[in-house]
């Protein structure tokens, strides 16, 4: 607000402000055309007056104007006014005929001019005309002329000298000597009168002020169009040829009409700015006079509920603005677009007599509230969703915490059932190896440990549902669909198998035991909902079978002497990705489906030809195996042991079983669990 408040002081708003409401005031005059008073003649010495033989000379002999005087006067003009200032002595003999005509015609308004004594600058003394003694009334004619742009838009009507005399504009002086002669009273030595938002002419005639208390009145200009004639105008050669005077009267009447006298032609130059177009000096006056006569008022609109309007816009939009959903931010702006833009200004302009102080405040503070509310509102955002980032990273992953925080994402608190990749890690043997650490030993070690997974978890951009001690429960996907799912899952499981040989390396200088953690991974379908006690505690979490078999399948590490075991599932998606061994086909507790589990050894490309040369001997035992062949089966297992490969003692012991007591002639080779 303040940012607007500062630019509507400044010039460039100013001028806009001046072009806008000149449109606006164009399109009201051709829309609402304004009456001209039929009370109103001018009289021009125009370019045909300046070529006639008879005149011959600018400015004319002063007894030249006698004629003119004399016929209007014979006419019965109400008022003649001169837009001439006569002050200084030409020809006696001229003169004395000017004289006499004036005084004759007895309705002969003569100007006169303000100006400073020459002794003394700061005095504001009165130049009267010559005539003064013999003209019905004087006035003065400077113009209120805009600093800015050079514009007439008003005029003051009366002005006082440094002593105090008051004196009656030109317009003004007419109107009242008009009005004198009408009513047949006395309004031209009456004293001035403001009252308010008004100027009084006379007693009983009101005139709205441009503003409150402003001592000025706004002229509505009609244009005067040479091809439709609107204004009652005639030239002045044609008045003081009495012979075409005489017949000018056959179809037009002076009887009680204004007549103004003074230049239009172009050469002379006495010429001014209105609104939008270029007009001689005389009808700026005769403009003036009609919006009286006519009553077509002008004023500008209350610049303190103008004010209060502008601001009730910036907060409209900046309210508005502030709202998440597109359907209100787009209703909202149209809206106040409308009606702040188009249906106010032209009701104002169209309906009414008031002119807009800022109309190109309007547009400005409307687009300054909108750039200014989604700046700030970018802003604030934008450092609210860091702080929430941060926070939020403490849980999910970077990722998962931009895709929350996106505009796209719609949180969804209900169940759900997807297919997803499950994650579950422990330390082996943990709870011996807790035992050793004192209380503050345990945390600071659960905390390094904890933290480093964690990190290698988020950076694979997964979902920590929850820790258990040392264990890790993790989810991927959850929230969105994503094909990578279940390599993002192996990669992690990898990483944190790298990681804990490093972190063995430093346990060890510690004089901690090796550190070892078992891996279990699934993927498949699972029911993601919000577990909660409404308003108190909520937990998001995933359930159903493949979770119960991701944590069985890090449970079977410990029978296979493995430490990443992954399902069917994971293999059949990433088996072009990562290598894997096979290890078996079993059955967890309490289900009777059996699945294959493999044994994540590394990523394809990368992993050494020892490993290959194991997996290719233990897949081969295990072939025979399943074929019923033990003894050959355990040749190779027992070859296995001097590998450093434990995945073989399992097996080693069912061959001995076996070979003493042959299973079964159904039997499958599935493994069924016992435990959980």
């Amino acid at each position: 607000m303040l940012l607007v408040v500062l630019l509507s002081k400044t010039e460039i708003l100013y001028f806009q402000d001046k072009k806008i409401q000149n449109a606006l005031y164009w399109i009201k005059n051709n829309i609402n055309t304004n009456k001209i008073s039929d009370d109103i003649i001018i009289i021009e010495i125009d370019n045909k007056t300046l070529e006639d033989w008879r005149l011959w000379r600018f400015p004319f002999d002063r007894k030249d104007y006698a004629p003119v005087i004399n016929s209007l006067k014979e006419a019965w003009a109400a008022i003649i006014a001169f837009d001439i200032i006569f002050t200084e002595h030409t020809s006696t003999w001229s003169d004395l005929i000017l004289s006499n005509s004036i005084k004759n015609a007895w309705n002969v308004i003569i100007g006169s001019y303000f100006t400073h004594d020459k002794n003394n600058p700061d005095v504001k003394i009165f130049k009267k005309s010559l005539f003064n003694d013999v003209i019905l009334t004087t006035w003065f004619f400077t113009p209120k002329i805009d600093a800015l742009n050079h514009v007439v838009y008003s005029l003051y009507p009366f002005g006082s000298t440094t002593k105090g005399k008051v004196y009656n504009h030109f317009s003004i002086s007419i109107l009242k000597a008009y009005y004198s002669f009408i009513y047949n009273k006395n309004f031209i030595n009456l004293p001035q009168k403001i009252d308010n938002n008004f100027y009084y002419l006379t007693p009983d005639k009101e005139i709205p002020l441009a503003r409150k208390w402003s001592k000025e009145l706004l002229i509505n200009y009609v244009k005067n169009d040479a091809f439709i004639k609107n204004w009652n105008v005639f030239s002045f050669i044609d008045i003081y040829d009495k012979w075409k005077f005489e017949t000018i009267k056959e179809y037009s009447s002076f009887k009680d009409k204004i007549v103004i006298i003074w230049t239009s032609a172009q050469w002379i130059k006495d010429i001014f700015y209105t609104p939008n177009w270029i007009e001689p000096w005389v009808y700026v006056h005769a403009n003036m006079i009609n919006t009286i006569l006519t009553k077509n008022y002008l004023q500008y609109f209350d610049k303190n509920l103008e004010y209060i309007l502008l601001f009730l816009l910036i907060l409209l939009s900046v309210y508005f603005n502030f709202s998440r959903s597109w359907i209100i931010l787009l209703a909202s702006n149209i809206s106040i677009i409308v009606i702040f833009l188009l249906i106010f200004p032209f009701v104002v302009i169209l309906k009414t007599y008031l002119v807009l102080n800022f109309p190109i405040e309007l547009l400005v503070w409307l687009v300054l509230s909108l750039a200014m509310s989604n700046t700030v509102k970018y802003l604030i955002e934008n450092k609210n969703k860091a702080k929430l980032n941060k926070a939020l990273s403490e849980y999910v992953s970077v990722d998962v915490a931009k895709e929350i925080l996106s505009w796209e994402w719609k949180l969804n608190l209900d169940w759900e059932n997807k297919k997803i990749a499950i994650f579950f890690s422990d330390i082996e043997w943990f709870t011996s190896i807790s035992e050793k650490f004192s209380p503050e030993e345990l945390v600071w070690f659960l905390r390094e440990y904890l933290s480093d997974m964690s990190d290698i978890i988020m950076d694979e951009k997964w979902f920590i549902n929850k820790y258990e001690w040392d264990a890790i429960m993790a989810l991927w996907w959850v929230f969105w669909d994503d094909e990578d799912k279940s390599k993002n899952i192996c990669l992690s499981a990898l990483k944190q198998q790298e990681k804990l040989k490093e972190l063995n390396k430093i346990w060890s200088k510690r004089g901690f035991s090796e550190i070892k953690a078992r891996i279990g991974m699934h993927l498949g379908e699972a029911i993601i909902w919000n577990i909660w006690s409404e308003w108190r505690k909520m937990e998001f979490t995933a359930l159903w079978d493949s979770v119960n078999l991701a944590s069985r399948l890090e449970w079977v590490n410990k029978f296979y002497w493995t430490y990443v075991c992954a399902s069917e599932d994971i293999y059949d998606k990433e088996k072009e990705n990562f290598e894997f061994r096979y290890l078996d086909k079993i059955k967890v507790k309490w289900k009777e489906i059996p699945v294959k589990i493999y044994e994540l050894l590394w990523i394809k490309w990368e992993v050494s030809s020892d490993k290959l040369e194991i997996k290719e001997l233990f897949e081969k035992a295990v072939t025979l195996y399943l074929n019923r062949e033990f003894i050959k089966a355990r040749t190779i297992f027992r070859k296995l042991i001097k590998m450093w490969d434990n995945a073989w003692k399992m097996y080693l012991d069912m061959c001995e079983i076996y070979i003493k007591n042959p299973p079964w002639d159904d039997w499958n080779g599935v493994a069924t669990m016992t435990w959980k």
